[in-house]
């Protein structure tokens, strides 16, 4: 267990309570853990800091204004089937529950949370996000991309491989999105969503991403985009 909550350290977390005296407590302890702690009032706000920000792990209240805990996690899952998600919930509600089964939650909170509780949940967060192979990513059988260090690493050569920001971007859109095309406005956007960059900005990206990359792993859709295919 010492392990697992060692490596909250690297990660961040989302957490989204509309009462402010019970998001600022939950958010004190939280931040003991964790490299960053990003807080949102309701479901709307929530989506914007996701699609923003670099978020590891999701917890939701259920019950809030604008757009609730389960239109939320819907949300996400669409876009994220792999996030570990928790929701919290002032009372074991059966019907909230089965309504909630789709969302393959990591687990289902009742509050007043206690702190016991909370760190066995935390655990179950990281359980999930290493059996989703969430913590690095294979690129083949030498390379790996460290999603906490921001680097690949090359075990053939014992190498640790640098990305640009603009670079690490691209590189985890393209495995978030594994085996389908990115589109070249959802890369514009996701690199620069006030700037305009242009196609060919864009094009000399991913010509020195892929100098990093194994051979062939990285497809150009020509018109239309790119995509990272899974290493067989």
């Amino acid at each position: 267990m010492e392990n697992n909550i060692d490596l909250l350290k690297s990660l961040t977390l989302l957490l989204v309570e509309d009462d402010d005296e019970l998001r600022n407590s939950i958010k004190e302890t939280l931040s003991i853990f964790f490299k960053n702690v990003f807080v949102a009032q309701n479901g709307s706000e929530a989506l914007s800091i996701y699609s923003e920000e670099s978020v590891n792990l999701i917890i939701t209240d259920y019950v809030m204004p604008t757009m609730n805990g389960y239109e939320l996690c819907k949300e996400i899952r669409e876009k994220n089937r792999k996030i570990p998600l928790v929701i919290m919930s002032n009372y074991a509600d059966q019907e909230k529950l089965l309504k909630s089964i789709s969302l393959e939650l990591t687990d289902y909170i009742i509050k007043p949370i206690e702190y016991k509780q909370l760190l066995s949940t935390l655990v179950k967060m990281i359980e999930k996000l290493k059996r989703e192979n969430l913590l690095s990513f294979n690129l083949d059988k030498n390379k790996k991309y460290n999603f906490f260090t921001k680097e690949i690493y090359d075990e053939k050569e014992n190498l640790y491989i640098k990305l640009t920001k603009s670079e690490i971007i691209i590189l985890e859109l393209l495995i978030n999105n594994l085996d389908n095309i990115v589109s070249i406005n959802t890369i514009e956007y996701s690199l620069s969503p006030l700037d305009h960059k242009s196609e060919q900005a864009i094009k000399n990206i991913i010509h020195r991403l892929r100098l990093k990359l194994p051979k062939k792993i990285l497809s150009n859709i020509k018109g239309i985009g790119y995509k990272l295919k899974r290493n067989h």
